[in-house]
């Protein structure tokens, strides 16, 4: 029951990158990492000239923790390299006891990019580079007048 109730959530994921990316996914790379009531990731678009990072949506963090709720108490995992190609998925899940002990999952996740598309340049989005200000007793307790 637990493997057909996961294969479902595998194919559900497949179709919420789908439906982000407005298309059919052909050479993407879905890293994500998972632990009880925690999960993380990233969608890496291959194009010819370079890799394109995207962050996924809400949904399917959600689809991310039921899947990881539905693996049997014995095989939860921790990362879930999951390739879409062609239109067709294939997903390895590594279990914490296969890391090594001071694992860093951007560690696995760069080795991963470097495994699939050699040193091709991954573009990120840009950092934050707005106005930062600090935030005083007043912005919190909603005195602040602007007037003054």
């Amino acid at each position: 029951m637990a493997s057909e109730e996961m294969g479902k959530l595998l194919n559900q994921i497949g179709q919420q990158v789908a439906n982000f990316l407005g298309k059919v996914p052909d050479d993407v790379f879905v890293f994500i990492e998972a632990a009880d009531q925690m999960t993380g990731g990233a969608i890496f678009e291959n194009l010819p000239e370079q890799v394109i990072y995207r962050e996924f949506g809400n949904e399917t963090h959600d689809t991310i923790l039921e899947l990881w709720d539905a693996a049997p108490p014995d095989k939860k995992w921790s990362m879930l390299l999951y390739d879409i190609k062609d239109g067709r998925f294939d997903a390895e899940f590594l279990y914490t006891d296969d890391l090594e002990d001071e694992w860093d999952s951007l560690d696995y996740r760069q080795d991963a990019l470097r495994a699939r598309y050699g040193d091709k340049p991954v573009i990120y989005p840009p950092m934050y580079d707005g106005d930062w200000h600090e935030i005083t007793e007043d912005d919190l307790s909603g005195d602040a007048n602007p007037a003054t």
